[in-house]
């Protein structure tokens, strides 16, 4: 059964899906969830941003995180312009506009660190794969349009 032939409120289902992880991958970022983060792919699934190899596989994955989780940079990342397209049961696409806000200063005495430019605006291609787990990244792609 294609895309063509589902039931509309099957393919919603895989579109908040995996615009959920879209999501969830801004959030496990910002909060140096290393595990969590990893769990979002699939065994062999990768992420490329620019001025770096691919990341591919689990550890590479958990790897790459954890060196941006040693940095000590406070982040935010904010997903954006989501649209997922459901290819088939199993398979989906999507994109998302990113803009990624960081600081390393120290925070104020309430809490707050100050806000400067944005770190990254940039975009993310995505493919999707629905496992036993659940849905989940085959690959990320990040082209960066915007460096501050």
């Amino acid at each position: 059964m294609g895309d063509q032939a589902m039931h509309p409120a099957e393919r919603l289902l895989i579109e908040r899906s995996c615009e959920r992880l879209q999501a969830r991958y801004a959030q496990t970022a910002d909060n140096g969830d290393i595990e969590g983060f990893v769990e979002l792919f699939v065994e062999n699934g990768s992420v490329e941003v620019p001025e770096h190899r691919a990341f591919v596989g689990h550890a590479s994955i958990r790897e790459s995180i954890r060196a941006l989780a040693a940095t000590g940079l406070t982040m935010r990342h904010v997903i954006t312009n989501r649209l997922v397209t459901v290819i088939d049961e199993t398979h989906a696409q999507g994109s998302c506009y990113l803009t990624v806000y960081n600081s390393d200063a120290e925070p104020d005495a309430s809490g707050i660190r100050p806000a400067g430019l944005p770190a990254t605006i940039g975009e993310y291609a995505d493919r999707f794969t629905k496992t036993d787990a659940g849905w989940r990244f085959q690959s990320r792609v990040l082209k960066r349009v915007f460096r501050g």
